[in-house]
């Protein structure tokens, strides 16, 4: 805000953080999300990928067993609702 678009921006390098090492990146991007958000420090050791992963798992879940209880559905889950139409316009 009241920046022009050329402007430089800042940049913070963090070195030393966790990397992958087989194909599991969905876990590193779903914790520094997690950590971005809830502006927590980003671990650099005890990076437990293996209990990150049972943690989303268990974490999905409990948010797909809350779904069947309730008998909820997601958005895309829902049926096609109808077309809301608009009121013809008033004349002046």
């Amino acid at each position: 805000m009241g920046k022009e678009l050329t402007d430089p921006f800042e940049i913070e390098m963090i070195t030393n953080l966790p990397t992958q090492q087989n194909s599991d990146c969905g876990v590193y991007v779903a914790c520094f999300a997690e950590y971005i958000i809830e502006d927590l420090p980003i671990p650099v050791a005890d990076f437990d990928v293996d209990g990150l992963r049972a943690r989303f798992g268990i974490l999905l879940w409990h948010y797909g067993r809350n779904k069947q209880l309730h008998g909820e559905s997601s958005e895309s889950e829902a049926p096609v609702a109808p077309k809301k139409t608009r009121g013809k316009k008033r004349k002046k």
